[in-house]
C-alpha cells in the first residue's frame, strides 16, 4: 500500500465530513482506502450501493456487514455475481439470525438449488437449518459434484432412498455416506453391503452398524458371509471371544465350529486347532486368524502338510524364507498354493531358476514376482529377449527402465505385442536436449538408441510400430524428414516436432536460451530469441502485478492473459489476497459448526484450517486434528 493511501486512511479516521467520506468510498482507485471509508459510513442506502457495485470483494463485504435490510441481504445471496460476497452474506445471515426460522430455510433451499459456486453450495448444505427432504434428495440425485451429493446424503432420513444409494451407486464414497447415515438401520440392507460391496471400508462400516450382539450373531452364521468373517471379526463393539470359545468346544455343528474359530483370540485354542483338529477347513481358518502368531508351528507344518487349503494359509503367513524356498523347489506343480508361495519369495537365485522352468505358468509367476523387485533390469532384459511366451515377455518389459535395453527388445523381437510394450515403456527425453549440448548432456551417449529408433520410425513394416517410434524420437532432422513426406506418420512427426517449440516457450533460464539462440537451427534460434524478449516483457509485467490489489483485475488477468507466466503470477497474488480475506472472516466467526467445516475441508490452506481450529471449543474435535497445531 502506497504512502498516499496511508495518508488518506488517516484523514478518513479523523474526518467527520460524511460527504467526502462517501465520495472516497465510491470513487477512490485504491481499495484499501475505499475499505477504510466504508467503515465510517452509516447511511444504509449508500452502503447498499457500495455492496452492489464495488468490484473489490473486501469492500463490498465490509459494506454488507453494516446493512440490516433482510430483503436486500437475501437478494445479495441469491443474485449478486461475486461469490465471496454471497458467501459472507449468507454466513452473516445465519450467524446473526437475520431471518426468521421460517424465512431462513427457504433462502437456503433456493441457494442450494441455484447457486453456481460449489463451496457456497457445500456451506449451505451443511447448515442445520436446511432440512427440506425433497430438496436434499433432489441434490443427492442430481449431477452435482461428489462432495455436495455426499453432504446432502448425510441429512436424508428416508431409509429407502439411503438403501438405494448404499446398494446401487457406482461411487464408493457416495455408497459410504449412505452407509454412515444413522437413519440406515435395515439389517437386510447391511447384510447385502457386507456380503457384496466392493470396498472393504464400506463393508467394515456396515459391520460396525450392527446394533446388538444377537443381530451380529445372526449375520455371522449366514453361510454366504463366510468369506467376510475376517472383516466381521474386526467389530469390537461386542465381546464375543468367550462365546465363540464355548461354541468351538461344545458345538456339534461343524460349520458353527468353523465360524467360531475365526472369532477366537485365545492363542492356545488356535494353536491346538491348527495341530490337532480333524476338520481341515477349521485348521485353515485357525491359521488365517490374525490372533494366531506361532511361526514355529508353521515352520513345522510347511514341509509335511498335504491339505491344499491349509497349505495356502501356511505359505500366506510363514516368515521363514528358507523353508518357503524349499517348499517351492519340492512342489512345482502349478496350483493356487505354489502361486501364492512364489509371490512371497525373496530368494533371487531361486526366482531366476524358476524364470527358466519348463512350465510356462511357473515362469509367468516367477517373472511377475521379479518384476516387482528393485534393481533387476539386467535379468528382465534377458528374459524379454529370450522368453518364448509373449505374455511373460510383456510382464518383464513392463518393469524395464533402461532405454537402450528397451529399444534392443523392440528391435530384436518380432512379436508385435512385445515390441509395442517395449516402445510404450520408453520415456521420451525432451527434444530440447538436442540443442543444449554440454549444458545438459553428452549427446554421444544415446547414439545407438537414436539410430535404432530412427530405423523403426522410417522403415518398419508395421504402421503401429512406426507411429510409436516416431513419438519417441529426439532428432529434429529425422522428424522434419518424416513430417514432410506422405507417410501416415507425417502428422505424428509434426506433433512431436511441435512439442520442441512448446518446450522453448517455457524456458526461463537465460543461459540455455542464449545457447539455443546461437545454434544452427534457424527456427529454434528464432524462437529462443523471441522467448528472451518475452521474458523481459514478462518480468516488467510481474512488477506491475505486484502493485495490483483489485480482485476483479487479478481474476481477469489470471483467466485471460495470453502469457501463462503472467497468469500464474496473477493467480498467486489473488490467492494471497483471498487468503487474508478468509483469515479475517474466520476471525469474526462465532458459529462452531462452520469453523469445524473449515477445519475438515482440505481445500483450505493449513494456516486457515489451523486458525479456525484455534477458535473451536470442542476438545474431542480438537484432539482429532492435533497434527494441524503441530
Amino acid at each position: 500500500m502506497t504512502n498516499s493511501a496511508n495518508v488518506k486512511i488517516e484523514l478518513i479516521k479523523r474526518s467527520y465530513n460524511q460527504e467526502k467520506i462517501v465520495n472516497i468510498a465510491q470513487n477512490d482507485p485504491n481499495w484499501h482506502v475505499r475499505l477504510a471509508a466504508v467503515e465510517n459510513i452509516n447511511d444504509e442506502n449508500i452502503l447498499k450501493d457500495i455492496a452492489n457495485n464495488d468490484l473489490t470483494s473486501a469492500v463490498a463485504i465490509k459494506a454488507m456487514e453494516n446493512i440490516n435490510d433482510k430483503e436486500f441481504l437475501s437478494d445479495i445471496c441469491l443474485n449478486h455475481p461475486d461469490s465471496y460476497l454471497r458467501l459472507a452474506t449468507i454466513n452473516r445471515i445465519c450467524d446473526e439470525s437475520v431471518l426468521s426460522k421460517k424465512e431462513l430455510p427457504l433462502l437456503l433451499e433456493e441457494m442450494l438449488l441455484n447457486d453456481p459456486d460449489s463451496y457456497i453450495l457445500k456451506n449451505v448444505c451443511e447448515n442445520p437449518n436446511l432440512t427440506n427432504q425433497d430438496v436434499l434428495i433432489k441434490v443427492s440425485k442430481s449431477k452435482s459434484d461428489e462432495t455436495l451429493k455426499r453432504q446432502a446424503i448425510k441429512k436424508i432420513v428416508d431409509e429407502k432412498i439411503l438403501a438405494d444409494f448404499a446398494l446401487n451407486d457406482s461411487n464408493e464414497y457416495i455408497r459410504r455416506e449412505a452407509i454412515l447415515n444413522p437413519n440406515l438401520k435395515n439389517l437386510d440392507v447391511l447384510y447385502k453391503i457386507i456380503k457384496s460391496d466392493s470396498d472393504e471400508f464400506n463393508r467394515i462400516m456396515a459391520i460396525y452398524k450392527i446394533p446388538d450382539r444377537q443381530s451380529l450373531l445372526e449375520i455371522i452364521y449366514k453361510k454366504p458371509l463366510h468369506h467376510r468373517l475376517a472383516e466381521i471379526a474386526q467389530n469390537t463393539n461386542f465381546s464375543l471371544n468367550d462365546y465363540f470359545a464355548d461354541v468351538f468346544e461344545t458345538e456339534k455343528d461343524e460349520y458353527k465350529r468353523q465360524v467360531a474359530i475365526n472369532f477366537i483370540t485365545d492363542s492356545d485354542i488356535l494353536e491346538n486347532a491348527v495341530l490337532n483338529e480333524c476338520n481341515d477347513e477349521i485348521r485353515a481358518d485357525a491359521i488365517k486368524n490374525k490372533s494366531f502368531k506361532n511361526q514355529e508351528i508353521l515352520d513345522e507344518l510347511i514341509l509335511n502338510e498335504s491339505n491344499p487349503k491349509v497349505l495356502f494359509e501356511i505359505v500366506s503367513r510363514i516368515q521363514n524364507q528358507e523353508l518357503l524356498s524349499r517348499y517351492v523347489e519340492n512342489h512345482l506343480d502349478y496350483n493356487e498354493v505354489i502361486v501364492k508361495a512364489i509371490s512371497r519369495l525373496h530368494n533371487m537365485v531361486l526366482l531366476e531358476k524358476l524364470a527358466s522352468h519348463p512350465q510356462s505358468q511357473i515362469r509367468f509367476e516367477a517373472v511377475k514376482k521379479i518384476s516387482k523387485l528393485k534393481n533387476q533390469d539386467e535379468l528382465l532384459r534377458d528374459i524379454a529377449l529370450s522368453e518364448i511366451c509373449e505374455e511373460i515377455c510383456v510382464v518383464a518389459v513392463g518393469s524395464m527402465n533402461i532405454r537402450n535395453d528397451l529399444i534392443e527388445v523392440a528391435d530384436k523381437r518380432r512379436e508385435k505385442s512385445i515390441r509395442i510394450a517395449a516402445l510404450n515403456q520408453i520415456r521420451p527425453k525432451r527434444l530440447l536436449d538436442n540443442f543444449t549440448g554440454s549444458i545438459i548432456r553428452n549427446s554421444l551417449v544415446d547414439l545407438p538408441f537414436e539410430f535404432a529408433l530412427e530405423k523403426m520410425a522410417l522403415n518398419d513394416r508395421d504402421d503401429d510400430i512406426r507411429k510409436l517410434a516416431t513419438s519417441k524420437l529426439n532428432d529434429e532432422r529425422i522428424l522434419y524428414e518424416i513430417s514432410s513426406g506422405d507417410d501416415v506418420n507425417s502428422i505424428d512427426a509434426q506433433i512431436r516436432l511441435d512439442s520442441l517449440f512448446e518446450e522453448i516457450k517455457r524456458i526461463d533460464n537465460d543461459l540455455i536460451l542464449k545457447e539455443l539462440a546461437d545454434c544452427n537451427d534457424t527456427k529454434v534460434s528464432s524462437m529462443a530469441m523471441d522467448r528472451m524478449d518475452d521474458l523481459k516483457t514478462w518480468k516488467s509485467r510481474i512488477a506491475e502485478i505486484n502493485e495490483i490489489d483489485d480482485i476483479s483485475t487479478l481474476k481477469d488477468i489470471s483467466q485471460n492473459d495470453f502469457n501463462y507466466l503472467v497468469r500464474s503470477e496473477a493467480e498467486g497474488k489473488l490467492e494471497k489476497i483471498l487468503f487474508h480475506i478468509r483469515l479475517d472472516e474466520i476471525g469474526s466467526k462465532s458459529n462452531q459448526e462452520k469453523l469445524k467445516a473449515i477445519v475438515n475441508d482440505e481445500g483450505f490452506s493449513l494456516e486457515i484450517r489451523r486458525k479456525a481450529l484455534l477458535k473451536i471449543n470442542d476438545e474431542d474435535f480438537i484432539k482429532k486434528f492435533e497434527t494441524l497445531l503441530g
